[in-house]
């Protein structure tokens, strides 16, 4: 069958999204990280100790980066760079021998302890009467990078980033110790609270895309994705169809988008919809991988972000 392959903004751009936190650090103990929900637990445990700035070109994924003379010599100049692995932040590694050969920065993967879910973000929808099939071998499934929507896993990395901290300015071990314990309330808090959501929920969520999939793994929460990649938008006018008739079979008036991006085919699908669903309506998930400069200047951060999804995901479950 004829597919449509309908392009979609994933990322907003770059200048929009490198709010999260400056690209350079300011501070003497310095810290970078490539993605935003680490910035959070090294500023959440860190405290006024450590400085933390983004990798340049961090926010939007892509398997290299050109840095400058001076942001190359900004990071092998600092004492820790937390990376994700797992499928993104590759050039990372890659460069251990070129870029960072020689350098003060110490280079510190965070799938050392966590365990990244294996997703097939890549495979064919095949509708088959009322049931949907995914054609997905092994050499489909790809790690899924995007632990932090699970606060189980987010306390473990919290605890590891915690310890490398303590390992780099042993001085502030006391006060380290005491922030992460702080966090750790919160986190085991969030889990209980999703928990309790998804307990008490009485239907699937469709999403735009495949990007959610810790909930489910975490929470048993059944999701339909439109799409079968993580940020990207491509589906066919079958889809549309089967999802529209898919949120009539279970009484679903909510599609998920992934809030900041673009979705044609969460377009269609809301459309279809509501032709017999005058309730329908769309609503936004954050995925958290960035933060906008709209989001940093009211100071969203990822506790009150997740909260945020955790409201969005009580609404579309009951």
């Amino acid at each position: 069958m004829k597919r449509m392959m309908l392009l979609i903004t994933t990322v907003l751009i770059v200048v929009t999204l490198s709010a999260c936190h400056r690209s350079l650090c300011e501070g003497e103990n310095c810290v970078y990280v490539t993605v935003y929900p680490m910035q959070y637990l090294v500023e959440q445990i860190g405290g006024d100790y450590v400085d933390v700035a983004r990798v340049p070109g961090s926010q939007v994924h892509s398997e290299s980066i050109d840095w400058s003379a001076k942001e190359i010599i900004d990071m092998k100049n600092a004492d820790i760079l937390f990376y994700i692995n797992g499928g993104v932040d590759t050039y990372i590694p890659e460069k251990e021998e070129s870029t960072f050969e020689d350098s003060n920065v110490k280079l510190v993967d965070i799938s050392q302890v966590i365990t990244y879910n294996e997703v097939c973000f890549s495979h064919e929808h095949d509708h088959d009467g009322e049931e949907e099939h995914f054609e997905c071998d092994e050499n489909s499934l790809s790690e899924d990078p995007h632990f932090w929507l699970d606060p189980v896993r987010m306390l473990i990395a919290a605890e590891f980033v915690k310890d490398q901290l303590v390992l780099e300015f042993p001085i502030y071990e006391t006060t380290f110790e005491e922030n992460f314990e702080a966090l750790k309330i919160n986190l085991i808090q969030l889990d209980d609270d999703f928990q309790a959501m998804a307990d008490a929920a009485t239907k699937p969520i469709i999403t735009t895309v495949m990007l959610f999939t810790y909930w489910h793994v975490r929470y048993d929460i059944e999701i339909l994705s439109i799409t079968t990649s993580a940020h990207s938008s491509e589906s066919s006018a079958s889809d549309i169809i089967y999802f529209s008739d898919e949120a009539a079979l279970h009484n679903i008036h909510y599609v998920l988008f992934e809030k900041n991006t673009n979705s044609p085919a969460g377009d269609g699908v809301l459309e279809e919809l509501l032709k017999t669903d005058s309730t329908a309506q769309a609503a936004f998930l954050h995925g958290l991988g960035n933060l906008t400069n709209e989001e940093s200047d009211v100071n969203l951060n990822y506790l009150s972000i997740m909260y945020d999804n955790l409201n969005i995901l009580i609404e579309a479950t009951q």
